[in-house]
């Protein structure tokens, strides 16, 4: 019976992994690399999901189960750094690289050496096998303390008036919970005996799911987030060397510079440390809008996200405009209609209905 239960939970963690992945290949715009990466868990746990279901039907297969768990600790790294970072740094790469290829190596020497044995779980063979439980054990250790580090690094960095950073906390930390609860799970299961393997499994399966569906229910300002797409190379070698991308995005985005009442070309300017033309040729070529309106845009995109939190229904739309940076609702209204359409109190009741 528990069997049975097994298989639906895998066939339904595969389908969703694949809504997800689906979900996330046509909303998320950008940055690219951190799709790639949410992409890569998506199948990691659809792998692990239809994989379960092979063996179910067929007999072990270390390859249905064992490579997604490589696959994972690799990608939920590097979606944190990512986050935490906005780029990806070598020795995590390194990190990851090191895992896969040992699992890959020792699968490869395994299935060859020892062919009597090739169905059954590397930490299952004769001798060799304990060596096996250590390092799953080792590597599910490390991978959460990296993890947890970055997420405390992640809840201090950031204002704790920022709702697109409290909302970001409180995601990562649920996806971190269920990933720190499915490593767990996954250790138990190696070691358990046999009889008692199916019951592990079970959690494994049950905390990928919430994993999953953390992803598909994410921040929605992360199909969007601070990292944007290059829209050519016409800038010269000196601007890009005085003003970088990375430099921008953490003053515009990441410190929220638009909901500023002084945000202005005079007040960026004196913070990159740059001159006015050369940061007005940064957004021209990066984002095609003057400063005014690319302050103005994302300033509706957080008055938006006001209101969606249902957090601020006892707010007026003057104080909700004050919040999102406007100087008085003229403003709002005016913006509002340029860069959404409509007027505020028409989304607020949309919202509410």
């Amino acid at each position: 019976m528990l069997s049975i239960i097994l298989v639906y939970l895998s066939v339904g963690l595969f389908i969703q992994s694949m809504i997800v992945f689906a979900e996330v290949c046509i909303n998320f715009k950008r940055p690219i690399l951190l799709k790639i990466i949410i992409l890569i868990v998506a199948a990691a746990f659809a792998w692990r999901g239809i994989g379960y279901v092979y063996c179910y039907h067929h007999s072990y297969n270390r390859w249905a189960i064992e490579i997604p768990q490589s696959i994972l600790p690799f990608s939920t790294i590097s979606l944190f750094t990512y986050i935490y970072k906005s780029r990806l740094t070598w020795y995590i790469i390194s990190i990851g690289l090191l895992i896969l290829l040992f699992q890959l190596v020792s699968q490869a020497y395994f299935s060859f050496t020892d062919p009597v044995y090739n169905n059954k779980p590397l930490w299952a063979l004769p001798g060799a096998g304990i060596y096996f439980k250590m390092a799953k054990t080792i590597i599910t250790l490390f991978v959460f303390s990296i993890n947890l580090w970055i997420l405390v690094k992640i809840s201090t960095k950031y204002k704790p008036g920022n709702i697109y950073f409290i909302q970001l906390r409180q995601w990562a930390l649920y996806l971190l919970l269920f990933q720190l609860l499915s490593g767990i799970s996954f250790v138990i299961y190696v070691y358990l005996d046999p009889g008692y393997k199916n019951i592990a499994y079970l959690f494994v399966l049950i905390f990928n799911y919430a994993g999953i569906l953390l992803f598909l229910f994410r921040p929605k300002f992360l199909n969007r987030s601070n990292l944007k797409i290059k829209l050519g190379n016409i800038f010269d070698k000196k601007m890009e060397d005085s003003l970088t991308e990375k430099l921008f995005s953490e003053v515009f985005f990441t410190n929220v510079f638009y909901l500023k009442q002084d945000a202005s070309v005079e007040t960026l300017k004196k913070q990159l440390n740059v001159s006015s033309e050369i940061l007005n040729n940064f957004l021209y070529t990066h984002y095609g809008l003057a400063l005014t309106d690319l302050v103005n845009k994302h300033r509706v995109g957080y008055f938006m996200d006001l209101v969606n939190t249902g957090k601020y229904g006892n707010y007026t739309i003057d104080a909700l405009a004050r919040e999102a940076g406007f100087g008085s609702r003229f403003h709002l209204y005016k913006s509002f209609k340029k860069f959404h359409g409509g007027t505020p109190s028409d989304f607020i009741r949309s919202v509410h209905e």
